[in-house]
């Protein structure tokens, strides 16, 4: 009986986790278009043209691809993945996807 209570203890976190449901989202930029995409479960997407921001400072874009990410951990989005994707020849993007535990 000990060993029954013993077990079901230790694999009560596991059962508890296995049923946490998240919110998902994606942070994506691409360094050619110069535009950066945010896209969730949560809250409305956002698309914004770095062209205007930066003007002529394409090297500022990836900067302001960071400072979202860390905005978005900050609100409790954890990095899930992290995928660089080839549009097109010598296009390419940049997807980072977040998740944190639905409220």
């Amino acid at each position: 009986m000990k060993k029954l209570l013993v077990l079901l203890f230790l694999a009560l976190p596991f059962f508890v986790s296995a049923q946490t449901q998240h919110e998902y989202a994606s942070v994506e930029f691409s360094p050619a278009i110069r535009k950066l995409g945010v896209f969730s479960t949560a809250m409305p997407a956002k698309v914004v043209d770095l062209k205007p921001i930066n003007m002529d400072k394409r090297e500022l874009d990836i900067i302001i691809f960071f400072q979202e990410v860390q905005d978005m951990e900050k609100q409790g989005w954890e990095v899930d993945t992290k995928d660089i994707v080839a549009l097109d020849k010598g296009v390419h993007m940049y997807v980072w996807t977040l998740r944190k535990p639905k409220q």
